[in-house]
């Protein structure tokens, strides 16, 4: 009997220490790289809602240039009749879109916008004789150390 109680009892020993240390490492391994993947998807997370709210102001500044005349649009931004392009930057004292400033600055860090216009047309355009016009609404800011920016451009005519 005593050789079926040793062959009972090596059953049911379970595991020793090395075991159990070898199992907890590959448990903690897999629970880092888990938790690494979570950090990294909401870092993803952040970085989509932010260009999206870069892309809705950048939206917004394209609207409200699309209810402006065509001569309205590069008067108002101050530029000349013989002038071929302007631009005109939200963090500059006195710019048209210096209002949008303290908006951009909210929702994007570091944020600043930027509207530059092109005169289209034949020959050498100039504001006074252009065809059509180029509007390019570009928003740059910094995130998770990195330079961002969206950039959306229309024609008008």
């Amino acid at each position: 009997m005593t050789i079926g109680m040793q062959a009972v009892r090596r059953s049911e020993r379970g595991f020793n220490l090395i075991e159990v240390t070898i199992a907890i490492g590959v448990l903690a391994g897999v629970m880092l790289s888990i938790a690494s993947m979570f950090i990294l998807g909401g870092r993803q997370v952040k970085t989509g809602k932010t260009i999206t709210e870069a892309t809705v102001l950048a939206q917004d500044l394209m609207e409200q240039f699309d209810k402006e005349s065509f001569t309205s649009l590069w008067t108002n931004l101050g530029a000349a009749s013989t002038d071929s392009t302007r631009t005109v930057l939200s963090t500059t004292t006195g710019s048209p879109i210096q209002g949008w400033q303290a908006e951009i600055i909210r929702k994007l860090q570091n944020g600043a916008a930027s509207v530059t216009l092109d005169a289209m047309g034949p020959g050498t355009p100039n504001f006074g004789n252009a065809t059509g016009i180029k509007v390019s609404v570009i928003l740059s800011w910094n995130e998770l150390g990195r330079p961002q920016s969206v950039r959306l451009s229309t024609v008008r005519f």
